[in-house]
């Protein structure tokens, strides 16, 4: 299978390109800045220049691939369209999008309840309405939205599983997620597909 990676230098998507050439997968990683892309070298990697700010760059390199993985993610510092303008690029340019965003937004609002709910809203004010104008172009365009809780750097321990938004009890704390674990789920969701135009939430049982 052919993995296009959006996001590839970030902390979640270089976890993302490295599993899917741990499963063999030939991999497409995109990037603005293609030299700052840290992944083990391998003969199934290919890194790609594309940039969800130039018309065209993202279609024209996911070209090929049978779906896109993305854990595109911006700062303060950056203007959150990069996040609603990829994602509608991809979604119209790709046969399949895996997307990462946050639990308690798009179609997972209320899983947090609401004084949490309005929390996260708060502190994801920046960003909020491009987050949400992308989760609705992945959906509509037949794909999958994968919201997980705060991210860790923590090991993966093979607990995770992704449980359909619809029936996901509110939690007053959010279940945190280890990025590993996320990447794992990601590809695993890529290879066997589960959650087309759904929402999946990730969560990680202790042991």
């Amino acid at each position: 299978m052919k993995i296009a990676v959006l996001g590839s230098t970030g902390q979640t998507g270089r976890l993302v390109v490295a599993r899917a050439l741990e499963r063999g997968h030939e991999v497409l990683a995109l990037a603005r800045r293609p030299e700052q892309v840290r992944v083990p070298a391998s003969a199934n990697l290919r890194v790609v220049r594309a940039d969800v700010t130039e018309p065209g760059s993202v279609a024209a390199a996911v070209k090929g691939a049978d779906v896109v993985v993305s854990g595109l993610g911006v700062t303060r510092k950056q203007d959150p369209a990069v996040l609603s303008d990829g994602a509608r690029q991809i979604a119209s340019s790709a046969p399949r999008v895996i997307w990462l965003t946050s639990l308690g937004m798009g179609a997972t609002q209320g899983a947090l309840g609401a004084f949490n709910g309005a929390l996260l809203k708060r502190v994801l004010r920046h960003e909020w309405d491009a987050k949400d104008a992308a989760d609705r172009a992945v959906r509509n365009a037949g794909g999958t939205t994968v919201h997980a809780g705060p991210l860790t750097d923590g090991p993966y321990r093979g607990n995770g599983h992704l449980v359909r938004a619809e029936g996901f009890a509110p939690r007053m704390i959010p279940p945190r997620a280890p990025r590993a674990g996320i990447a794992a789920l990601m590809v695993a969701e890529a290879e066997t597909p589960r959650f087309a135009d759904a929402a999946g939430i990730a969560l990680f049982e202790n042991r």
